[in-house]
Formats: C-alpha cells, structure tokens, sequence
C-alpha cells in the first residue's frame, strides 16, 4: 500500500517517486509506503490551485456552504472507519479518535456552513485571501487540518496542505472525502513529506497565508520562511499545560479522569498535561493512589482497546523521553514509577511520574512530548498559580476541585483555555494559546482577517 499525494483532485505518487516507511506505534510493523514530496511537488499542487482560484472565488456563499456540508457528510458517512485508520497510525483508541477528531471535524464543517447564513455588516467586504498554506502536526489531524481548511474554503479560498509524515494516513481519508464531495478539483491540495516541504510551502510567494500547527522549532522555521515577505500568518507551536488538583478533591474517585489528560496519547496532545501541582498535605495520599492506579494499567495494542496508556509515535521518541528522564534525575528529580518500555514490539514507554524537580529547570518549562509527568507539591494554593504561570508556554489547564473554589483559581491562571472538573479535547479545540504557545493573527472567522482581505466601505452603496 502507497500513501500519495492528493493533487487537482487525484492521488498521485511524487515527482521524485521516492517514498519513506509509516511504522506503526502498536507493534514495530511497517503500514504503508508514503510518497516523499519535494519542491516539484509543491510547484504542482500551487498551479493546481491557481487554476481552482476563480472557480472558488466566483461560488456562492449559498454554494461555498453546500460544498462544506457534503464534505460533512462525506466524513460522517465513514467515520468509524475512518477513526480506526488515523488511531492506527497515530497509536490511539478508536473510540477517542471518533469522539475527538472524527465527529468534531464534521462539526466544525457544519458550524462554519452555518455561518455563511449569517449576515454581515454592510460596511466590510470580505474577499479571498487566494492560496492558503496549511501545515499540520500529526495528533488528531484530521481535526486539526479541518478547523483551518473549513474557514479557509468559505472564505473562497485554495489551500495547499502540508500533512504530518507521521500520519500520512490523513491524506487518503481527507482525499476520499474531497472527491465524494466533489470539491473542485485543485481547491484542496495535500502534500506527503517531512518538515522541508511544509518549509516549501510557508515560503512559495504564491501563498498569500500560512496557519500552522507543531512544535516550536517547526514554527520557528515556518515563520522565518512566511515573515519574510509579510505574510499572513497564525501559528501554533508548543505547549506546556498544567493539572492543578484542589484541596478537597475526591481523587481517588476521580483518579482516572485526572490521570487521562497524562495518559492519553502519552503526553504528545497538544492538549496533553505534563504537570501536576498539588498541596503537600495531600500529596502522600495522592501519589499512593496514583501508584495504584498507574500499576494496574494494561498497554493498549491495537486501537479496538480501551486503555489510556497508548504507545509513543516512533521509536525515537521513546528514545528521547528515556533521556530526559535521566536529565530530569540530574537535576535532582525523583522517579516515582515508570520507565520501562511495554510489553511486545510496539513503542511504548511506561508513564513516568517524577517528583519534586525544581520549577525553573529545563523540563519545568519546556515541551517534553511524552509520558514524563512532573508533579510539584506545595505548601500553599497561591504557590500553585505562581509555578503553573511560570512557563514561558501557555495553551491551556485542567483544574480539580470543589466548585466553590474554582473561580479563584480560573481566574488567576495564565491560559488560553482551562477545563474545570473534566478533560475535554474536542470542546474549542482550536484556542489560540497565551505567550509563546501562538503567533501571528487569532482571527477564525471565514469573515475575519485572516482568512479573507477585508475591505471596509465607507458611505453608502
């Protein structure tokens, strides 16, 4: 099986004809062969867009939402299916995958549908932005791809997308949709390959706007090949969340919810959290019962599971995390459990938890993408907020706890987006973080001024 590229409304293989191994999490085996883009490739699915620009520019808004919503459909016909192969290749359950990238991603079509039946001022004129990069992580990336492409094509607009190499998969189900809902051919481009070709993308002067999604050092690359030539940009990098457990917290009855945002996808969400802080006069209590219930967690080995201790996403990202855990102990962090690599030939990690490691070390403030989970007891509640807002990351928190206590802490905490009592990474999945989590123009709207050129009228027509 070959993974291709999606180009003016066909697969195609890339121009090199070269490919490169999809490996999958659960087992070590190879699940398809992937088409390797290059520049050539991009050159391709630019002049396929252009030639789609008109076609798209000149639909209805009536049109334009038509087309999202048999899109929707499309999906929504086969998402279960669809769910099980982007859980295979991104090393999740199914059933989370349908539940938080799958139905999600056919909401965000009919919602942005919904909104092209809205009126608008008469005093702005929106108009197609033109080409729109986008490029993709691989956690839940279908959803992901969708929150951009939904309001990028109701504006009038083109994209070229950039999918995750490690989930290639993304590809063939977004194409198969595309084609059912007979979108344009060349309106939707999407392109196999590593982070050089989304490189490519940012930086092709026939992209007027790049929405992004990945780590920091990705971003990073993606912005000085985009800010170069001012373009319009919306990027989202790392992040570094916190869990903040309450005085008076039932934990033991609430011990898995709390444990899940850790737990699954092993820390590589962009929802994922990587800190606990809790008070001391409960934190024996707590770490006993975390004990327990961490020692009775299976590995889940195929997607059908149930299991939140999912498999890391390669091999070498096993690797790295088993070096940070010696680097979290040089820096005087104690390894409460965890460690070891799981049973059979997949890649997973059992979830580390690590105590006491001093709040303005290296992996107190960076992204760790894994399962190394850092837990901070303190001696009074305003100490949790001044170590949970010290990183220099600030995408979102989940906070545990009486109701009557909530407020307080939500309001002081230095987040874009804060669950309370519940871990919920469908709901408003697409928030622009605080700080170094984002950059460039927040705006969502297909109305806004990212995804189209407003043009204000002054006077009357």
């Amino acid at each position: 099986m070959e993974l291709q590229n999606f180009i003016g409304g066909a697969f195609v293989p890339s121009d090199s004809q070269k490919t490169f191994a999809k490996i999958s999490p659960f087992d070590g085996t190879e699940l398809a062969r992937v088409t390797a883009s290059d520049a050539m490739d991009v050159i391709k699915a630019i002049q396929s867009a252009k030639k789609a620009a008109p076609v798209m520019k000149e639909l209805s808004l009536s049109d334009r939402a038509s087309l999202l919503l048999k899109l929707a459909s499309a999906l929504e016909e086969k998402s279960s299916d669809y769910a099980y192969q982007e859980a295979l290749h991104q090393g999740l359950p199914q059933s989370f995958v349908l539940q938080h990238s799958l139905l999600p991603a056919v909401k965000v079509l009919k919602d942005v549908a919904a909104s092209l039946n809205q009126p608008l001022s008469a005093q702005v004129l929106p108009q197609p932005v033109g080409l729109v990069g986008i490029i993709a992580s691989w956690n839940l990336s279908l959803l992901l791809v969708i929150e951009r492409m939904a309001p990028a094509l109701a504006a009038g607009n083109v994209c070229v997308v950039k999918i995750s190499d490690l989930s290639p998969v993304t590809a063939q189900i977004l194409g198969e949709a595309l084609q059912k809902a007979e979108v344009p051919a060349g309106a939707v481009s999407l392109l196999q390959g590593d982070a050089e070709v989304g490189k490519i993308v940012a930086g092709h002067p026939s992209i007027h706007a790049v929405t992004a999604v990945g780590k920091t050092s990705t971003m990073e690359q993606i912005a000085k090949a985009g800010l170069s030539q001012f373009k319009k940009m919306q990027l989202a990098g790392s992040v570094k969340n916190s869990s903040v457990v309450l005085a008076g917290t039932d934990y033991q009855a609430q011990m898995p919810e709390i444990m899940k945002s850790f737990l699954l996808g092993q820390g590589q969400l962009c929802w994922n959290s990587s800190r606990l802080f809790l008070l001391e006069s409960m934190s024996t209590e707590f770490i006993e019962a975390m004990k327990a219930y961490l020692d009775k967690l299976e590995p889940l080995m195929d997607p059908k599971g149930n299991s939140p201790w999912t498999p890391l996403i390669t091999s070498a990202r096993r690797e790295e995390l088993q070096k940070k855990v010696q680097e979290g102990k040089v820096e005087h962090g104690k390894v409460l459990s965890g460690g070891d690599s799981g049973p059979g030939t997949g890649f997973h990690m059992k979830p580390v938890m690590m105590l006491d490691l001093p709040n303005c070390s290296v992996l107190q403030q960076d992204e760790l993408q894994g399962p190394l989970f850092l837990m901070t007891p303190v001696k009074y509640q305003h100490e949790i907020l001044k170590w949970a807002n010290t990183s220099y990351l600030a995408q979102s928190a989940v906070v545990w706890g009486p109701q009557e206590k909530l407020a307080k802490v939500v309001s002081q905490l230095d987040c874009a987006q804060v669950w309370l009592n519940q871990w919920q990474p469908n709901s408003e999945s697409n928030v622009f973080g605080f700080k170094q989590s984002s950059f460039g123009n927040p705006d969502r709207a297909w109305s806004g001024t990212f995804y189209s050129d407003v043009k204000i009228l002054t006077g009357t027509l």
